[in-house]
């Protein structure tokens, strides 16, 4: 969790540090970091990805870009910590392309290799509360929420329960789901008591 500033309320709060408001500044020159430049060719991946995902006769090439894609995701985090390039916008464009990423993804394998709808709808849903839920927390202490370590287990373990039903349909992709589903509850449950934790702050 990395504070920007107190809230604005007037009400006491502990003051960011000077190195707390420097990290946490969103600042557009951080694009050219190699980390973010990794996020943001998971982006630009997702139109090919949705035209492949929506063509049967494609799904090996759906399958090699989704792979592609994601393996983005297991490198931007530790390539930005080893050279110690961490910053907000990388922290805010992470969470963003891979819910883009993963949520597309899951409509298109809803119309096109079985995935079930009620799952597709359960994972807009979360994404979209996670976000809102983000954006009211930055809005009332100006604070970014980091991502979960039961968000990122989320995040890798419906990447390989997606590329099953890419590979296999739901023969093998359904057990994926099903194991999805423990750390999706976890994400939940996690990111629902971080934001209470933080509004309860934020009116104390």
């Amino acid at each position: 969790m990395d504070r920007l500033h107190p809230a604005h309320s007037g009400q006491t709060a502990q003051r960011p540090s000077v190195t707390e408001r420097r990290d946490a500044q969103i600042r557009l020159r951080d694009v050219c970091l190699p980390s973010n430049l990794l996020t943001l060719s998971r982006l630009l991946m997702l139109p090919a990805l949705v035209r492949a995902l929506l063509r049967p006769e494609r799904h090996r090439e759906a399958l090699v870009l989704l792979a592609l894609a994601m393996a983005t995701d297991a490198i931007d985090g530790p390539l930005a910590r080893h050279r110690r390039e961490t910053s907000a916008l990388g922290r805010v464009l992470d969470p963003i392309a891979d819910k883009l990423m993963l949520d597309t993804t899951a409509v298109a394998l809803s119309l096109t290799r079985g995935v079930p709808w009620p799952i597709t709808a359960l994972l807009l849903i979360r994404d979209a509360a996670i976000l809102l839920g983000s954006l009211a927390i930055y809005r009332r202490r100006t604070l970014v929420v980091a991502a979960h370590p039961a968000g990122k287990a989320t995040t890798a373990a419906l990447t390989v329960a997606l590329l099953l039903y890419l590979a296999d349909g739901p023969r093998s992709g359904r057990w994926g789901l099903a194991l999805a589903a423990v750390p999706f509850i976890l994400s939940l449950l996690s990111y629902g008591s971080e934001y209470l934790r933080q509004h309860r702050t934020a009116g104390a």
